[in-house]
This record gives C-alpha cells, sequence and structure tokens, in this order.
C-alpha cells in the first residue's frame, strides 16, 4: 500500500516491483513500436507521440533494471550490479528528458505560431 505522502519516485519504485514482467515488457515493446511509428510516418504533433513513446519504453526499461538490482543487489558481483545501475540511470534520464520534450513539444502546440 502506498503511503498518502509517497514522493514519484517512491511510487515509481512500488509499481515497478509490483508490476509483473510481461507488462514491463509490453511498457518497453509498446512504446517503441508507438515512437518508432510517430518517427516513421510523421503525423502532425509526431515529436509529442514519439516523446511520449519514449516515456514508456525509458519506465519499462528503468522498471527492469530496479528490479533486477534489489532482486540481485547482495549476491550480484559487481560489474553486474554496477551495470544496472547505469541502466537505472541512462533509462531515468532517458525518461526526464523525454517528458521535458512531451511538455515542450505540447505547449508549442498549444501556444501555436504568433506573429508579432
Amino acid at each position: 500500500m502506498t503511503r498518502p505522502d509517497a514522493t514519484l519516485p517512491e511510487l515509481l519504485h512500488e509499481r515497478a516491483v509490483e508490476s509483473a514482467p510481461r507488462r514491463l515488457g509490453l511498457d518497453v515493446v509498446g512504446g517503441a513500436f508507438v515512437a518508432a511509428s510517430a518517427m516513421w510516418f510523421r503525423p502532425k504533433g509526431w515529436v509529442a507521440i514519439a516523446s511520449a513513446g519514449v516515456c514508456f519504453v525509458a519506465y519499462g526499461v528503468w522498471a527492469v533494471s530496479e528490479r533486477s538490482f534489489q532482486a540481485h543487489d547482495t549476491d550480484t558481483p559487481l560489474p553486474h550490479a554496477r551495470a544496472w545501475r547505469v541502466a537505472r540511470l541512462v533509462s531515468a534520464s532517458v525518461g526526464v528528458a523525454s517528458v521535458v520534450l512531451l511538455l515542450f513539444t505540447l505547449l508549442g502546440m498549444t501556444l501555436g505560431t504568433w506573429i508579432s
């Protein structure tokens, strides 16, 4: 059960640990499909669609690496533990960057072109 005063990282960690591996795989595959489709067909607002897909991919990769790191924390050799840490850091960074891109793209689409 989630505490009412839990922070976003705590909520994401709890969801990552409680989610089924199949669900996390669906996040990765589905997000990659959405992002690749948006980049291939380039519909109106394709940057927003692609960045939303990358958000799902980044969360899925982060959650899998979080689960693997937590599950094998004590008996994992140091290089493997370091690799899981790097995977978590890279996927979290990509996820934050794609969220920022998504927000700015949606803001740009909402405001439109201003001619002064």
